[in-house]
C-alpha cells in the first residue's frame, strides 16, 4: 500500500508522535510505501526509517497565533503538495489537516480516514477549554467560532474514522454523528536491555532502599490532574511516610505552579516531590521497573502510552477512569478509580504498597497483560487489514 500519514505537528515527544513513528516505522519494514506530511518536524526527536519520505512544510503550529494568520497561505500550501501526491489513503490525525485533506480527497477520490485520537479539545470539551490559561480560553473560544463547524463538517466527508478507544468512539459518536472503528494502539513489547549498573535509581536519588517510589509522567496540559496528584500524593505520605514521588517529562508552567503552591500548602517535606525533567526513552523503561507504582491522573484521558509502558515493565497502575478503563484491569493489573475520587485512588496506593503479596500478583498481571494484548506488531497487523478493507471496499 502506498499510505499518506497527516499530523500537525512533530515537534515535542508526545503519544500522537510516537504512535506515528512507531506506527509507519513498522509499516515500512514490511515494504509499503509511507510518507508523512507535517507542518513542522524535528529530525533530532523523531528518527524515521530512511524509507519513508517526510514532507515538512515548514511553518508555524497550531499553538502559535502566527498559524491562524496565515491559515490560508498555510491551507494553500498544503493542498499544492497533497494534489500532487501519489497515494492509495491519506490517514489524518489532527485538526486543521483533517480538513485540508477532506476536500482534496473527496476531489481526487482518494480515500481518507481519520485516525481519532481524540476530537480537537478546544473545540468539543466544554470542561477542556474552561479549565485552561485565560490566554487560551480566549483563543479557543475566538477558535471555535471560526472553526469548529469546519472540524465537524470535514469528518463528515472521510471515508471512515478509527477511533483509538471505546472512550473516545463514545465522545466522536456525539460530536461527529458518526460510528467508527476502535483500534488500539500497542508498544514494542520485546525485552530492551537496561545497563542497571549504569545507574541505580535509589543511590541517584540518595533514598533509602526501603523507600517507596511513585512515578509518574505527562502533566503537558490543564486536565492532566496536576492538582489531585499532590493531593493524593499527601494522603499516602500521612500512612507511609517512607514514600516519594517522581515527576518526569515536560510539565506545562501552570501545572508546576499548582505543584509548588499545594507542596507549600500542604506542607509537604519538598525532598519528597522530585522533577526529573526529560527522561530518554531509552532509560524510561528503568524508571518504571525501579519504581513501586506509576500514577495516571489525567481527567477524560483518550487512552494514554504510559499505563502501557508501566504494566509491560511490571509496575501497577492506579488511574481516573476513561480511555485507561481499556488498558489497565481494575484489580487486577492496577485500579481504575471513578473521576476525581482523589480519596479512593489514595486507598487503593497505600492497599497495593502494603499487601506485598497482592503488589506481586498484580505486578506479575501487568506484564503478561502488555505482552499478550497490546502488542505492537500485532497491533499494526491488525491495522494493516483494517486500511485494506478501508482501500478496496
Amino acid at each position: 500500500m502506498n499510505i499518506t500519514f497527516t499530523i500537525s505537528h512533530l515537534t515535542l515527544l508526545v503519544g500522537s508522535g510516537i504512535f506515528l513513528r512507531n506506527y509507519v516505522n513498522k509499516l515500512s519494514e514490511k515494504g509499503h510505501k509511507i510518507t508523512i506530511i507535517s507542518l513542522k518536524v524535528d529530525r533530532n526527536i523523531y528518527r524515521f526509517n530512511e524509507k519513508i519520505k517526510i514532507i515538512d512544510l515548514k511553518t508555524q503550529v497550531p499553538s502559535s497565533p502566527l498559524f491562524w494568520m496565515k491559515f490560508i497561505e498555510i491551507k494553500r500550501k498544503f493542498i499544492r503538495i497533497i494534489t500532487e501526491l501519489k497515494t492509495d489513503i491519506i490517514i489524518s490525525i489532527h485538526f486543521p489537516l483533517t480538513y485540508f485533506s477532506s476536500a482534496v480527497c473527496k476531489k481526487r477520490g482518494l480515500k481518507h480516514v481519520y485516525f481519532c485520537l481524540e476530537p480537537f479539545r478546544y473545540f468539543h470539551d466544554k470542561e477542556f477549554y474552561l479549565k485552561a490559561p485565560i490566554i487560551y480560553k480566549i483563543s479557543s473560544w475566538f477558535l471555535r467560532i471560526i472553526f469548529k463547524k469546519l472540524d465537524i463538517r470535514s469528518i463528515s466527508m472521510t471515508d471512515e474514522i478509527i477511533y483509538i478507544s471505546k472512550f473516545i468512539k463514545e465522545r466522536g459518536k456525539k460530536i461527529y454523528k458518526r460510528e467508527g472503528y476502535v483500534h488500539y494502539i500497542g508498544i514494542e513489547t520485546k525485552n530492551k536491555k537496561i545497563k542497571t549498573d549504569a545507574f541505580t535509581l535509589k543511590q541517584s536519588l540518595n533514598i533509602s532502599k526501603d523507600t517507596h517510589i511513585i512515578f509518574t509522567l505527562g502533566l503537558s496540559h490543564q486536565m492532566k490532574g496536576a492538582k489531585e496528584l499532590i493531593i493524593i500524593f499527601n494522603k499516602i505520605l500521612k500512612e507511609i511516610s517512607n514514600t516519594i514521588l517522581l515527576i518526569g517529562g515536560n510539565i506545562r508552567k501552570d501545572n508546576c505552579i499548582e505543584i509548588l503552591k499545594l507542596i507549600k500548602k500542604l506542607r509537604i517535606p519538598k525532598e519528597k516531590v522530585k522533577f526529573m525533567g526529560y527522561i530518554d526513552e531509552t532509560h524510561l523503561g528503568y524508571y518504571y521497573a525501579k519504581s513501586s507504582l506509576t500514577f495516571y491522573t489525567a481527567i477524560d484521558e483518550a487512552y494514554g502510552l504510559i499505563p502501557l509502558e508501566s504494566m509491560l515493565n511490571g509496575t501497577p497502575v492506579i488511574a481516573f477512569e476513561g480511555g485507561p478503563s481499556e488498558t489497565v484491569v481494575d484489580d487486577q493489573t492496577g485500579y481504575i478509580v471513578k473521576k476525581n475520587d482523589v480519596n479512593d485512588f489514595a486507598r487503593k496506593a497505600i492497599k497495593l504498597i502494603k499487601d506485598k503479596n497482592l503488589y506481586n500478583e498484580f505486578s506479575k498481571n501487568a506484564s503478561e497483560h502488555i505482552r499478550n494484548n497490546f502488542n505492537l506488531d500485532k497491533s499494526v497487523l491488525k491495522l494493516e487489514s483494517l486500511l485494506k478493507n478501508i482501500i478496496f471496499k
